[in-house]
């Protein structure tokens, strides 16, 4: 029973991502088809030499990869099956996330795989890939797997897990919180980070091994933060704090943004520390959906896609605390929104979609969320109290 749901769903989820292939964007058409163009034209190891992109290196691999093994796929396809295929990976340990809850029924409980294709069938996860050709389920997937890693016991490869999310897009560091808050709790060991440069440098090798700038490879990050100062954007079609704050502010703002996140993450460091309750596989499961929801919402300079972890990683709060069921539905709500203002039309972004939901009122919605979630992180936090306090 159990492999024939996951077969049947499978088969739906790849029916389902079928008809979005043709769709063209203007991300594919400005940006991503040019990259995969000068590629193939170029050469597999143009994707290792050449500075003409302002993606990380190990997503240029996998594009090279595409133009080598497949060279007579359409390249809309051929991206699009990229990230496709980490859909699935991302369900899979989605899957093995829940399944660790369930590890004693896990030969007869159907929910775990319940959970998996919950991940597959995501609006925004079906979206992103299939229609945008976006590659935030490659990150995102690591970043499920570092979590699943992190119940299961295996700091070092959850880790290692990490340290490939941040080489494939920068915004897997909304779950770089989460280390500091077990760390404090003494849940992680420090010497477990080192993992992540490592990693990050191990991807970066074989470019820099080739001949591509140590310097290029190291400062992309920077260099693509660099380009959104000049755009002097508080945020880009996202709905977080900075929907209320004009763009006007922006030298102002965005620093203390930054500066105001920073302290969100050492008071919530704090209290995980001040704290007697015991960091269980559920706990945290909470604390990863709250740093992957809240950094975001608290970050400037946020795109329309930057909730993508926090869609995925709601799905699995909600199979492991069934009672925030409404959190993977409200986040995902908001996400898809965001996603329709972009896709309406093909130049990006159909500015018409104000007359319908505004980023003002849709920011609403990430923002109730944090409230609620940050008033069961307290409860659950807080000091029990003594039978003195109680009497009093």
């Amino acid at each position: 029973r159990r492999i024939l749901i996951a077969v049947v769903g499978v088969l739906a989820a790849l029916a389902l991502r079928y008809p979005l292939l043709p769709i063209e964007t203007a991300d594919y058409r400005f940006i991503l088809s040019q990259w995969y163009a000068f590629i193939a034209e170029n050469g597999h190891f143009a994707a290792l030499q050449y500075d003409f992109s302002n993606y990380n290196v190990p997503y240029l691999y996998l594009l090279a990869a595409m133009t080598a093994l497949l060279p007579g796929l359409h390249p809309l396809v051929a991206i699009k099956a990229i990230s496709m295929l980490f859909d699935f990976a991302l369900a899979y340990f989605v899957y093995k996330c829940v399944e660790h809850k369930h590890r004693d029924s896990a030969t007869r409980s159907t929910v775990p795989i319940l959970a998996g294709l919950a991940a597959l069938f995501a609006p925004t996860v079906v979206l992103n890939s299939a229609a945008w050709a976006q590659a935030d389920a490659i990150y995102t997937t690591f970043l499920v797997a570092c979590l699943y890693f992190l119940i299961a016991g295996r700091q070092a490869v959850a880790l290692i897990a990490f340290g490939l999310a941040v080489s494939f897009k920068p915004q897997a560091v909304f779950l770089a919180p989460l280390f500091l808050w077990l760390i404090a709790k003494g849940q992680l060991r420090w010497r477990h980070l080192a993992w992540v440069p490592l990693v990050y440098l191990a991807t970066a090798a074989p470019a820099g091994l080739i001949g591509r700038p140590w310097g290029d490879l190291l400062s992309i990050y920077v260099r693509s933060q660099e380009y959104l100062d000049l755009l002097r954007r508080l945020q880009m079609n996202f709905a977080n704090l900075y929907a209320w704050i004009p763009d006007d502010l922006y030298y102002d703002w965005w620093p203390l943004g930054v500066v105001f996140a920073v302290c969100v993450v050492l008071l919530v460091a704090g209290a995980v520390y001040r704290s007697a309750a015991q960091i269980t596989a559920e706990m945290t499961v909470f604390l990863a959906t709250y740093s992957v929801l809240v950094v975001p919402f608290i970050l400037p300079k946020m795109h329309d896609r930057y909730y993508f972890p926090a869609d995925v990683i709601a799905i699995v709060l909600a199979f492991s605390l069934p009672r925030c069921w409404y959190v993977p539905v409200a986040i995902g709500a908001v996400s898809v929104s965001l996603y329709v203002r972009y896709m309406a039309t093909p130049d990006g972004y159909d500015e018409s979609y104000e007359h319908f939901v505004s980023l003002e009122l849709l920011a609403l919605a990430p923002a109730a969320l944090i409230v609620a979630l940050s008033w069961q992180l307290y409860t659950k936090l807080k000091p029990p109290q003594t039978a003195d306090q109680s009497a009093s």
